[in-house]
């Protein structure tokens, strides 16, 4: 018998039947290994390396914490989703000092992610070789385990991606408005977390208008629903901004915006990124920031699987979703070329870590790719050996990011190397307060000592900074009479006021002075008694 012919006589494997003991066994596997990651690396000191992760949970606890709690402690550059949601656990001293309030968010969120990639990978090969594929690279992928238990907005930006995704799949196959709402809910979500999911939204609107052989009026009706639930999130931000910060694009040009702070590097440093400018050139960093972060052998199957989906002809069309997955690369060449987002590898010059997490957004494509080498044609003895092979891949890959020891995978190093608490400026200062901080309120700029307040214990209550905007403001005339302390950092916001406004300050007095070679200088002063 042929292997069609032999094909044609087996049932397809579909996540509704699935048995109740699989589905608790997968889902119950998945719960475990994002806990066991989440143990691993906290109990090496390396869940919280890496100074957005700080900062991440400083926005989530400011949310309580603040002079002006709520609403105004939301700012402008970041997209405020991944902080709400951490905010209620930022309140537990031990949560926020450990930065696991985000790290138990980013866990949660690598959970629901690995079940979807299964459930989505089943549905589109309806074969449970090529669902157990997915699983074991998305789950096992070194890169991806550190990430869930970190405080950073990446797990959380691909579990809405893959939802929206796995939502559009179920509305192409059976055209349910509620799979279309709930892809749209999904996105709606991811874009309030990563600007990633801006970028996803036209092609989402326009796989949906060729998704279904309907007419052109249901397309556009479709699309239109999705892009009216989808879209809300990027208007929210730009009436947020404008509310804010009277500026609705706040977020791409304002003081604290990519285009900033490359600004303000060029006219210190001259140092421009090495793909600024050049598509071709961000081509070849990105593709090398995924060999390190997902592996060359992992791309190659991703590779193999492109062609395997695109002479798949009878498949090819139901299949097409997945390929929204690889909009992220789309996205970070473009912004590395035009939009001063900066991704260093050590491979290529600068020769550095910075930014190497961006490649792991191309996680959920290399996984689905890789299980369409698993056609549904395939007799099952030889789907056994092409799974034993390609998990055989997959664990080499892994066993070899992880040789050296765990510490140098590439997105952990990154974090040990740029760990802002480690810096000889920021460490003076925890010593200085931990030794003589009174509980009187401190000025400090906003996000430029991430590590202070968590290690000294200090709440931001007790501090003023530019996310409290009406005290800050009212500085320039002096400091209210329960500020006893105030930190200015070489060229922080702290030193642009002092020095705009001498007068105001004349009542406190410099108590402590660091200079730090290739880290600037910081001043303490304290008011003058009385």
């Amino acid at each position: 018998m042929s292997e069609r012919g032999s094909e044609a006589n087996e049932s397809p494997v579909k996540p509704e039947l699935l048995s109740a003991r699989v589905t608790a066994a997968v889902l119950a596997g998945i719960i475990l290994v994002a806990l066991g990651n989440l143990h691993f690396f906290y109990a090496r000191g390396l869940s919280n390396l890496y100074g957005d992760g700080v900062a991440h949970v400083e926005g989530a606890r400011r949310i309580f914490d603040s002079l002006t709690p709520g609403y105004w402690e939301i700012g402008s550059a970041w997209l405020p989703l991944f902080h709400i949601l951490a905010s209620p656990l930022a309140l537990n001293g031990f949560l926020w000092k450990t930065g696991l309030a985000g790290s138990l968010v980013s866990a949660a969120a690598y959970v629901v992610t690995a079940w979807f990639l299964f459930r989505l990978s089943l549905r589109m090969n309806q074969n449970l070789a090529a669902a157990t594929v997915s699983l074991a690279a998305f789950l096992f992928c070194p890169s991806m385990a550190y990430l869930a238990s970190a405080p950073l907005t990446e797990s959380l930006t691909l579990m809405w991606a893959v939802l929206t995704v796995d939502g559009l799949y179920r509305f192409q196959r059976h055209g349910r408005t509620r799979a279309l709402l709930g892809a749209g809910i999904a996105a709606f979500f991811g874009t309030l977390t990563r600007y990633d999911g801006w970028y996803l939204l036209p092609f989402a609107a326009i796989f949906i208008l060729l998704a279904r052989r309907q007419s052109w009026e249901s397309r556009f009706r479709s699309a239109a629903v999705f892009s009216v639930i989808a879209g809300a999130g990027p208007l929210l931000w730009l009436v947020h901004n404008s509310v804010r910060f009277g500026n609705a694009l706040e977020f791409y040009n304002g003081p604290y915006s990519a285009a900033a702070i490359y600004a303000h590097q060029l006219a210190t440093t001259s140092f421009r990124y090495p793909t600024d400018g050049s598509l071709l050139i961000s081509v070849r960093y990105y593709l090398a920031d995924l060999m390190l972060v997902v592996g060359v052998w992992p791309l190659a199957l991703a590779a193999l699987g492109c062609v395997a989906w695109a002479l798949e002809f009878r498949e090819r069309a139901r299949r097409s979703a997945a390929l929204l997955f690889l909009i992220p690369f789309v996205f970070y060449v473009h912004a590395m070329a035009h939009a001063a987002a900066a991704l260093y590898v050590p491979t290529l010059f600068p020769f550095t870590y910075y930014n190497l997490r961006y490649g792991i957004e191309m996680l959920p494509a290399v996984v689905i790719f890789s299980s369409f080498l698993f056609s549904p044609r395939l007799r099952s003895g030889s789907r056994a050996v092409l799974l034993a092979v390609v998990l055989g891949v997959v664990a080499g890959q892994d066993a070899s990011f992880l040789s050296q020891g765990a510490e140098n995978v590439a997105v952990i190093q990154e974090g040990i190397r740029n760990n802002p608490c480690r810096s000889k400026r920021e460490q003076a200062l925890i010593h200085f307060f931990r030794a003589r901080y009174d509980g009187r309120m401190i000025v400090v700029a906003s996000g430029k000592w991430p590590c202070l307040m968590p290690d000294a214990g200090i709440p931001f209550r007790q501090t003023i900074s530019e996310t409290n905007r009406r005290y800050w403001t009212q500085l320039r005339y002096g400091p209210r009479k329960e500020v006893e302390w105030i930190i200015r950092g070489e060229g922080d916001g702290v030193d642009d006021l002092m020095r705009a406004y001498p007068e105001a300050f004349r009542d406190f007095d410099r108590v402590e002075r660091g200079r730090f070679p290739g880290e600037g200088s910081v001043e303490v002063y304290r008011r003058s008694a009385e």
